[in-house]
């Protein structure tokens, strides 16, 4: 460890300064939550101003958006290229790195998203046993990439969601387009966050929910005891609130930090938590079957959540063409309504479309059929047929480029995932059900059934007006006797054609009803003697419902989705009761703590364990908790930072009788205050410390100091709830002797030139910075990684 002067931060000659500073700017707002990009030089941060900002390494913008919901959590994908922000509503939004667009926002929580964890599936992990179950998805072998939705008419293009699923997904055309697909086949995403009310929540991708635990709601035992009278006994934490919340990159372990009030199952809950106050604790998670199920929840959250996003195209594109042949019909039905008014005012009472049929059958028309087509004339006839014409064509484009595709697209992966859901024993577990997703493959292949029959009828359609157009325009012409050259002569016009179309379609739009939400009173027209060939044709294509054709397209799509709902809605269902919590550990009592809950010095992280480069196994992973705390005996109120690792050692069965939790109590100086604290790759813990100026009129002095965790000495310690309620972690820690004494010579140190350095403390393990926030706006970077040579002035 490099060594420092008490009142300064060099080194022992006084020529080597810690951390290099790279710049001081200055900010337009406090901010109150940063995080580093993992893998790039960028910062995000938001500010009291509620603004949300991304930061590149040179303090110039990236971008900055203010969402309609306060924010109050955000963490970066493990590929850097989306962050994760959670809201005061408890939404959470998956934003696109480069500008900030929302890739996907979904409802996920009831209460304030508190906390995100966004963990990446670990690299070591093949040799294993299970790797004979390696799934690929074979979706870009057959399919172009995924269509975008449309634009609605006179709107901007939406953005491509394509990346909410990961790198492979983003870049289809690139030349290393087999990596990336590789890599996204091969990593599982999961997103963690949890709410004010206790509710932790995963979500592959940051999309496709796989879990829920609601710690208000779950018993939880004693961790390890001799007595068998505590390892009986269950406890409940009520109102409980998460606070942080970490997932191990094996997906085997998740802990949890939360504020709330311990109360014993079977004792008065009320009386109890009155006579209570609340403290903060440690929970410990068994998320075993995520790490044994990672790939088959990783190929069913990918199938999955590409149906939920294709889904979304198809509805999108639905309302872009409804939208289109509205307004094309529209100014058809208004350039025909006043034939009705003329009809009357002429004094008959026939229909327009009976005296369009006797137009078509006698060749003359009526005075007021006549003054109608006259006030129209043949330009606009022509303007008309031309509207109705280019909305029938955008529509046929729509479906070809948008509809089409991501129909079949559709198919083919509930197609993939009911073919998987027939392997029961690896599958079940993660909530995939043969059944529903029978019944999901059934509706899409009734939607491919549907869009074919919507492309004929919409073709249909588009061809009736075109000749009923010509038609009109030939009767206008020969009613008011122009001859025209022979090289502008119209086509021979089907009168059988144009009267069927008068009969049906005239007063009866055929293509609406299937683009718009209707009444189940719509049915669509379908040959009755066709019905028998139908229900043939439909049995033979394994169909058990032959009547889909009776239903509209929207209607169909509704179909598809709410099976697809159900089916997909299982994982939690099946995952959430086997995320098992293995025990809980108090920390602190909070009416200790000087700072506010939500200012609570605190950092946990999992490091992975040193492996030989041979082994076959996954990287085994060790738990590290970091808190700050006050020892309530002194005076002073000397600040203590608490470290517990392998918290998670007590439910893992191989390391249950090897390894136990071990503490270390650092006592910091008393002159010293800690401001925050954040753990750093390599089991290095980086701490914010304030000295107060001992002379009246100065100014107090800033630190910041890094740790090597390793060079402490741990001591294992078996304490259990009941033993923790009467006695404080600070009691078991000087019991043990697990108390050391930290101060400015500790580590390496650099003097801040912030006096009023505020949290929080935003270190990158990626790049080696950490960012320091003051309170007169100011930021300051540092190299965590880099001295600075020669003397500076800052070093007092």
């Amino acid at each position: 460890m490099a060594e420092a002067e008490d009142d300064g931060g060099g080194g022992a000659d006084g020529d080597v300064l810690s951390f290099t500073l790279h710049l001081d700017k200055s900010v337009s707002c406090a901010v109150k939550i940063a995080a580093w990009n993992p893998e790039k030089d960028l910062l995000a941060m938001v500010t009291h101003d509620h603004q949300l900002l991304v930061h590149r390494f040179n303090w110039q913008r990236l971008w900055a958006v203010s969402p309609d919901q306060r924010v109050t959590a955000i963490c970066w994908r493990p590929d850097g290229k989306a962050l994760a922000v959670g809201h005061h509503d408890g939404s959470i939004a998956i934003r696109d790195v480069e500008n900030g667009d929302v890739l996907r926002q979904t409802a996920t929580h009831n209460a304030t998203v508190e906390c995100l964890y966004w963990t990446e599936e670990g690299h070591r992990l093949s040799g294993q046993l299970d790797d004979v179950f390696c799934y690929e998805d074979r979706t870009p072998r057959f399919f172009p990439s995924p269509p975008r939705a449309p634009p609605m008419p006179g709107t901007a293009p939406t953005f491509d969601m394509s990346g909410v699923l990961g790198p492979g997904a983003e870049d289809q055309g690139s030349a290393n387009k087999k990596t990336i697909l590789l890599a996204v086949q091969q990593r599982l995403y999961v997103l963690c966050s949890g709410d004010k009310d206790g509710t932790i929540c995963l979500s592959a991708f940051g999309v496709f929910p796989i879990g829920k635990l609601d710690i208000r709601e779950r018993a939880i035992s004693c961790m390890r005891s001799s007595s068998k009278s505590e390892m009986n006994s269950v406890y409940r934490l009520l109102n409980a609130s998460a606070l942080q919340v970490f997932l191990s990159n094996n997906l085997r372990n998740m802990t949890v930090i939360c504020s709330g009030t311990l109360a014993m199952e079977g004792s008065p809950m009320v009386v109890g938590a009155a006579k209570r106050s609340p403290g903060l604790y440690a929970i410990s998670v068994d998320t075993t079957l995520l790490g044994d199920r990672r790939k088959e929840l990783r190929q069913v959250a990918l199938q999955a959540s590409s149906v939920v996003e294709l889904l979304d195209v198809v509805q999108a594109t639905l309302n872009v063409m409804h939208k289109q042949w509205h307004e094309a019909i529209s100014v058809f039905e208004e350039k025909f309504q006043p034939l009705s008014v003329l009809l009357m005012e002429h004094g008959t009472q026939i229909k327009p479309r009976d005296e369009l049929l006797n137009l078509l059958a006698c060749g003359s028309a009526s005075p007021g059929l006549h003054q109608f087509l006259a006030s129209l004339g043949e330009a606009g006839l022509k303007r008309l047929a031309k509207s109705i014409d280019t909305a029938g064509r955008e529509l046929l484009g729509l479906i070809a480029q948008h509809l089409q595709p991501a129909a079949e697209m559709i198919a083919f992966r509930i197609g993939e995932l009911q073919g998987l859901s027939r392997w029961r024993a690896r599958v079940h577990r993660v909530g995939l059900h043969e059944t529903l997703m029978e019944h999901a493959m059934e509706h899409a292949g009734m939607l491919l059934v549907q869009v074919e029959c919507l492309l004929r009828t919409i073709s249909d359609t588009a061809g009736e007006f075109r000749l009923f157009f010509v038609w009109l325009t030939k009767s206008l012409r020969q009613l008011s006797n122009d001859v025209v050259p022979s090289s502008n002569q119209l086509p021979v016009i089907n009168s059988v054609k144009v009267a069927a179309f008068l009969r049906s379609h005239f007063e009866k739009d055929p293509i609406s009803p299937h683009l718009a939400p209707l009444s189940d009173i719509f049915i669509p027209d379908v040959n009755l003697g066709k019905d028998r060939m139908m229900e043939e044709l439909m049995l033979m294509g394994g169909f058990t419902d032959w009547k889909c054709l009776h239903r509209t397209f929207f209607q169909q799509i509704a179909e598809l989705q709410i099976s697809c709902e159900e089916a997909f809605a299982l994982p939690v269902k099946e995952i959430s009761p086997n995320l098992r919590v293995q025990g809980m550990l108090p920390l602190c009592p909070l009416p200790h703590l000087l700072q506010p809950l939500a200012h609570i010095p605190l950092s946990l992280t999992y490091f992975e364990e040193n492996v030989g480069p041979s082994t076959k196994e996954a990287s085994p992973v060790e738990d590290y908790i970091c808190l700050n705390i006050t020892d309530e005996q002194n005076s002073t109120h000397q600040s203590v930072v608490v470290v517990l690792r392998r918290l998670s050692a007590c439910h893992e069965p191989s390391k249950r009788d090897m390894e136990t939790p071990e503490v270390i109590a650092l006592q910091i100086d008393q002159s010293l205050h800690c401001i925050d604290l954040a753990l750093y790759k390599e089991r290095q813990l980086v701490l914010l410390v304030r000295k107060e100026a001992k002379e009246s009129g100065k100014l107090p002095q800033t630190y910041l100091m890094l740790l090597h965790l390793e060079d402490l000495g741990f001591m294992p310690f078996l304490q259990t709830i009941s033993t923790l309620q009467h006695q404080s972690l600070l009691h078991v820690c000087s019991a043990l002797g697990a108390v050391l004494p930290i101060g400015l010579k500790d580590g390496k140190v650099r003097a801040v030139s912030l006096p009023d350095a505020v949290p929080p403390l935003a270190v990158s393990a990626s790049r080696g910075l950490a960012c320091i926030f003051g309170g007169e706006r100011r930021v300051l970077l540092y190299d965590l990684e880099e001295d600075e040579e020669g003397k500076d002035d800052e070093i007092i």
